[in-house]
């Protein structure tokens, strides 16, 4: 028989699954970008300039927006029924796009005056005009994000996890377009990639159209400022906001003060946090994108052993996978980003730069997989204070800390250590707060597992070394390969057999719901 985690793990699993070939279309893309643009202050420009409607993407689309949406749309849905709970997603999709074309119009003319007015460097006037080139982007991955909450709580998830593909065709299309019609400089080939952004935030919403459509939402425009779900939609989005918005303006501050330091830094922390993305995104933010419709129909059913029991179930699979995650980008690191990015305008001191990066970024990653988790469960229990109080303390922290470290020998890749050590003071704090909420949180149970997953990493960490130091380097494509791909598959299969043996409890309840629902489906 089903149980509640295991809906959690299939739709994580399909989550991740999506999610997966979507960082691997992602890294094409960025292999592409690296090969025509390297590390050179135009891909940097177009680096800090994405960044700008990305954090309106992760503030008002996967942030602040659809932490507050999903857990009221799973209570309007599960006390008012679906088309009560339409009409609320409709008045909110009709909100969002005016206020997005409002910011969008606003931060594009500023961009532009500062370009044409100020007497900027070419490296910061280029970054001006592709940030207003780029700021339509925002409206349309922001409905896209909001779609796609609506979709979660409905129960489907592979449309929403997909959408990503088409944008990143659409810029490995326009970088190819660069490369291959337009004539140098790069000042001039960079704008194609721009116009891929945009398509590929059209296509993007035009993709969750259909599902939407099959589950009976139609969308109509609907306003109505003062109506009750907008004013509930406010109150909780408004510290929700802050508390993203500390967030994003930390990664909008780590990347102005890289493009400070030299004209690789930007380009170099961007390729680095694009590799801590892919293992963060098939299965940090699918299982916690899995977690919170569940997390919100306990909040909104008054079950807090239930909710509890869902965080405990995510941070101990999440550990799981995310601590084996971060030694293998540690000891891989530079082999990963010779396989994936050194080609054509990407040199092999790209390649050094952007390895120090990541061996300082990896670290991180368990802390930046359980903040996707551990904040939407003060969603979920519509506390959206919280986790702003602690992120206005952790960005003061993370600027001075940044000041000091790209100061000294490690450059741009002290800004990376100074993300990853702030990130861990982020979950320590937050975990403290949870606990004062909402009593004990089965930790005890969460720190045994996590101690075997270490133990078991580390002996796995010492066989995928010993395997690389034994691999053939070259700069021949097959050399590449196999330096990347033998010692990742002997760690894996290190890992699974280890845990198998010591019956590590994850892989036991993750086999145990594989097996469940085979014997399932096989039920006429």
């Amino acid at each position: 028989m089903s149980t509640p985690h295991d809906k959690i793990t299939r739709a994580a699993g399909v989550n991740s699954a999506a999610t997966g070939v979507c960082r691997v279309l992602g890294y094409v893309r960025d292999a592409v970008i690296a090969a025509v643009f390297g590390t050179s202050f135009v891909n940097s420009a177009f680096s800090v300039a994405f960044a700008v409607p990305n954090t309106l993407r992760r503030l008002f689309g996967e942030g602040a927006m659809s932490s507050s949406f999903i857990p009221l749309f799973a209570e309007r849905l599960h006390h008012g029924g679906r088309d009560n709970a339409f009409d609320a997603a409709r008045l909110m999709l009709t909100l969002l796009a005016a206020l997005l074309s409002l910011i969008g119009v606003a931060v594009a003319a500023l961009a532009l005056l500062a370009a044409w007015l100020l007497p900027l460097d070419a490296k910061t006037r280029l970054t001006c005009v592709l940030t207003a080139v780029m700021m339509p982007y925002s409206v349309l991955i922001c409905l896209t994000a909001l779609c796609g909450a609506i979709l979660n709580t409905l129960g489907h998830f592979s449309r929403p996890a997909l959408a990503p593909v088409l944008l990143n065709v659409s810029m490995i299309a326009g970088a190819w377009l660069a490369a291959r019609w337009l004539p140098p400089p790069m000042e001039r080939q960079i704008f194609a990639l721009a116009g891929g952004v945009l398509l590929g935030g059209v296509l993007q919403l035009a993709f969750q159209v259909p599902a939407l459509r099959r589950r009976g939402f139609h969308f109509r425009p609907r306003w109505h400022v003062h109506d009750p779900f907008a004013n509930r939609m406010m109150t909780l989005m408004g510290p929700a906001l802050i508390g993203a918005g500390v967030s994003q303006i930390n990664v909008l501050i780590d990347r102005f003060m890289a493009l400070a330091v030299n004209e690789r830094g930007a380009s170099v922390l961007s390729y680095a946090d694009r590799l801590v993305e892919l293992p963060l995104g098939m299965f940090g933010i699918a299982l916690a994108t899995a977690v919170l419709p569940a997390m919100s129909f306990c909040a909104a059913r008054n079950d807090h052993p239930g909710l509890v029991a869902a965080l405990g179930f995510a941070i101990r699979h999440v550990s799981f996978i995310m601590v084996p995650a971060l030694a293998g980008l540690a000891v891989l690191a530079e082999p990963i980003v010779r396989l994936l990015f050194e080609r054509g305008a990407f040199t092999a001191e790209s390649t050094q730069f952007t390895a120090i990066a990541l061996r300082y970024y990896a670290p991180g990653l368990v802390a930046f997989a359980l903040i996707k988790i551990i904040v939407p469960t003060f969603y979920a229990l519509k506390d959206t204070r919280t986790p702003v109080k602690i992120g206005v303390s952790v960005l003061v922290i993370n600027v001075i800390l940044n000041y000091v470290l790209m100061r000294t020998a490690l450059r741009e890749a002290g800004l990376a250590l100074s993300t990853s050590v702030c990130a861990y003071l982020n979950v320590t704090l937050l975990l403290m707060a949870l606990r004062r909420r909402c009593g004990t949180l089965g930790l005890r149970r969460v720190a045994q597992s996590f101690l075997q997953i270490v133990l078991i990493t580390a002996i796995t960490a010492l066989i995928v070394w010993y395997v690389r130091e034994w691999c053939e380097t070259g700069q021949a494509l097959s050399h590449r390969v196999v330096a990347v791909v033998l010692p990742m598959a002997a760690g894996i299969a290190a890992y699974a057999l280890l845990a198998f043996f010591s019956r590590q409890a994850e892989l036991m309840e993750l086999l145990a719901a594989f097996f469940r629902r085979r014997s399932g489906s096989g039920q006429p």
